[in-house]
């Protein structure tokens, strides 16, 4: 297979741009290596910045409190976490919560798809209950 010329010329760019990006590249990670070697000599030990306590502890002395694991002893709360939030609860047949919201996983054209059918099953029971009677009686047309 022959070498076209623009393939040759994307390989000569390419190979330019490697040139082009190694300066940089090298001049990063000499900065990154001067960056580790500093931060090792500065690292402190992790009992001098905070307490390690193992979870019996904290189990027991919210036992001693009578509070809930959530809560700390100074009556200040922990921060909240995305599980504690009230899940809602959808109707399975309407698939709404009750504020009356579709579930943020359903699109526009399910919500559509769903109302025409939720439509359909009305119209036909309030027809039927309503006591529209059909006509039996038709004149033949002949």
């Amino acid at each position: 297979m022959a070498k076209s010329l623009r393939s040759k010329w994307k390989r000569k760019m390419r190979a330019k741009k490697r040139e082009r990006y190694s300066v940089k590249e090298l001049a990063k990670l000499k900065e990154m290596l001067d960056a580790a070697a500093g931060t090792s000599k500065s690292d402190v030990d992790m009992s001098e910045m905070c307490t390690v306590v193992d979870g019996k502890q904290v189990a027991d002395r919210s036992v001693e409190s009578n509070e809930p694991l959530g809560t700390e002893a100074d009556g200040q709360a922990t921060a909240e976490m995305d599980v504690d939030k009230p899940v809602r609860k959808y109707n399975p047949k309407t698939l709404r919560d009750e504020h009356g919201t579709y579930p943020v996983w359903m699109n526009q054209r399910a919500i559509r798809k769903l109302k025409a059918k939720q439509g359909r099953g009305k119209s036909r029971k309030s027809a039927s209950h309503k006591g529209i009677k059909k006509n039996k009686k038709r004149k033949s047309s002949r």
